[in-house]
């Protein structure tokens, strides 16, 4: 059975998840929202496999989201906060909005596609089950390919399936996807070759304490992809466009480098940061060529 941050079921308070559950995740849950819609909007075709059967892959479409048991079948109903960010969902029955941190349940919902199976060879066919990929707690893996962002995938479990007497979709049967946010992996695709790491790395905002709780895990030509842990009291916020200062400290090569950056891509626990100036005699000027050199150099033999 799935971890969930959200409600499994709709409008039955028994099902409701602890108030532990969502206390400890709700600084992430905005994060982790905007993330979510970003690679699976309304709309948009997307992939999946059934019951963690990788081999066995059917296409499908994010028709709407479920909030808190109410159905929005359009990408308009996201709103931005002041600053441009994801922050709400507007319910167009009432007007009402659905700030982030208030949601407790919320589901993809993707078409019944029971009928793709007649295209399966009958090894898969017998390997999966006639008829039986959107049973109620069966394992659905969405696939989202974004262009320039690689492939990045999410488990959901299927909540609920739904014959809806009205609305656009009435009669067809809509099926519920509950995301475990927890398995939400997001992958990058930059122009630039990449090296995977593992670095330590301290950070900090411009007039910050430097932090340690961050890894370096990949570096190309312009940037550097990095964990943090979002949890820690001093982490900074490190919202797109915010500049950040880095100190990588390779003892065993005797090196520091002393960097600033400014992060072009953020999600849940990953920022993507653009290196944009060096440390060296008392003040940060632009990476040249032989300083990248350099830095992934040591970085690769950490």
């Amino acid at each position: 059975m799935l971890k969930h941050l959200f409600a499994k079921a709709l409008g039955n308070a028994d099902d409701k998840p602890a108030m532990s559950d969502l206390h400890t995740q709700t600084d992430d849950k905005q994060r982790w929202l905007s993330s979510l819609i970003d690679l699976f909007p309304i709309g948009k075709k997307q992939r999946y496999y059934p019951e963690y059967k990788m081999d066995i892959v059917f296409d499908t479409l994010v028709i709407a989201y479920c909030v808190n048991g109410h159905f929005l079948y359009s990408a308009s109903a996201v709103e931005s906060d002041a600053e441009g960010h994801p922050a709400y969902f507007r319910i167009a029955q009432n007007g009402e909005k659905i700030a982030f941190s208030k949601v407790k349940s919320f589901q993809l919902v993707v078409p019944d596609t029971s009928d793709s199976e007649v295209k399966l060879d009958y090894e898969r066919r017998a390997a999966l089950g006639r008829g039986r990929q959107f049973t109620k707690g069966n394992s659905i893996s969405l696939i989202s390919a974004a262009p320039g962002r690689g492939v990045s995938t999410v488990d959901t479990e299927v909540t609920k399936l739904v014959v809806q007497k009205d609305g656009p979709y009435a009669p067809a049967t809509l099926i519920l996807l509950t995301p475990d946010l927890d398995t939400l992996v997001v992958t990058d695709q930059r122009a630039k070759a990449r090296v995977k790491i593992s670095v330590p790395l301290m950070l900090s905002s411009e007039d910050g304490p430097l932090v340690s709780a961050c890894t370096i895990v990949d570096i190309s030509d312009a940037a550097l992809r990095i964990h943090i842990d979002s949890n820690h009291p001093n982490m900074p916020e490190m919202d797109i466009n915010s500049e950040v200062v880095m100190v990588i400290n390779l003892s065993k090569a005797e090196l520091q480098f002393n960097l600033k950056g400014k992060v072009i891509r953020s999600f849940p626990g990953i920022r993507v940061i653009k290196l944009l100036a060096l440390l060296k005699n008392g003040k940060y000027v632009p990476f040249g060529p032989l300083d990248h050199l350099e830095l992934k150099a040591g970085l690769m033999n950490f």
